[in-house]
């Protein structure tokens, strides 16, 4: 498919912007009766450094605590100490990881045994690179990183984590979290298949039609592509949004910045799986089905190299609100 231009961007997004611009506040009851996404449906994006859980507190300072000691001591030296299970890095729950910016495994005080090991293609169980999504949110300064993992402390359990990672330099990261267990997030084929499968057919849609046709049958509330929680979404590369059927004052604006309810970076982290050849991201947002925000697997692909496609699905259980709020 050739490329389309920036001029063609801007008319993509007129388009879409005219079309939402003409759209009634709710859809039709076919739609499930859902009403216009507005700021006020918005999920909070206030940061967890923010919040008034001491769990977040705790959790920056003993990575930011690490940064410091590993700048004073020296890498071999804070490696040593981040790796001694009675050593000062322990506290708690709470850890400190470390990986070389390849992934190669520096600091796992509980896991020694992978110690060397390179984990840079790891993927949790639902499909998520997340050591990778460390490294490359490292890369741009630090911040926050979703992921599934085994929680010791609830008899191994596969459950939800949030970790906060910071480079030391350009070379190794450092980084620690919180499990989230209030949050369901495990997924089975049966719901991650038809997913990517939807994603992929609006992929071929939009290379078989054009840029400007496919955006604006996505946001289309009363088409094939806006079916309640599973509406496909889109972005260019640049962060610009151009499909976001529910919430249509987003489209045209730029959220490569955007954070969602626990401060993770979710449209950035989309933008690097598509530019990646595509794949699972977290988020925790809006579900028009409800109307309040829940934890949400997504799946995104390139349609070429601008711009992508992707949808999701959500937990079965949703939340009144963000209990970190």
């Amino acid at each position: 498919m050739k490329v389309f231009s920036f001029a063609v961007m801007l008319l993509l997004i007129a388009a879409t912007v005219a079309l939402a611009g003409c759209s009634g506040p709710s859809v039709n009851s076919q739609n499930h009766g859902i009403t216009t996404g507005t700021p006020a449906t918005m999920p909070v994006t206030v940061p967890p450094a923010q919040t008034t859980d001491a769990r977040y507190a705790g959790l920056t300072s003993i990575v930011d605590r690490a940064v410091t000691y590993a700048k004073e001591h020296g890498k071999d030296a804070a490696l040593l100490e981040f790796n001694n299970i009675t050593g000062t890095f322990i506290k708690g729950d709470l850890y400190v990881f470390a990986y070389g910016m390849d992934g190669t495994t520096l600091a796992w005080p509980y896991q020694p045994d992978q110690l060397g090991t390179n984990r840079a293609g790891a993927a949790d169980v639902n499909g998520v690179n997340h050591i990778r999504r460390m490294i490359e949110v490292a890369g741009d300064g630090g911040g926050w990183v979703y992921y599934v993992t085994k929680n010791p402390a609830n008899n191994n359990r596969e459950e939800l984590k949030l970790s906060y990672v910071r480079p030391v330099d350009k070379t190794w990261l450092v980084g620690s979290g919180i499990y989230l267990s209030e949050i369901p997030a495990l997924f089975n084929t049966t719901e991650k298949d038809p997913l990517v499968e939807r994603v992929m057919q609006a992929r071929q849609y939009a290379q078989a039609n054009g840029a400007v046709k496919a955006v604006r049958d996505f946001n289309d509330r009363n088409g094939k592509f806006a079916d309640g929680s599973r509406y496909i979404f889109a972005y260019a590369y640049n962060g610009t949004t151009l499909a976001m059927p529910f919430q249509p004052e987003t489209i045209g604006t730029n959220r490569t910045d955007f954070t969602d309810t626990h401060g993770v970076k979710v449209t950035a982290w989309e933008i690097a799986a598509a530019k990646s050849g595509g794949g699972f991201v977290y988020v925790d947002y809006y579900n028009p089905d409800t109307g309040k925000p829940g934890m949400k697997l997504c799946y995104v692909t390139p349609v070429d190299n601008t711009w992508l496609v992707g949808s999701g699905i959500y937990t079965d259980r949703q939340r009144e609100a963000s209990p970190r709020l």
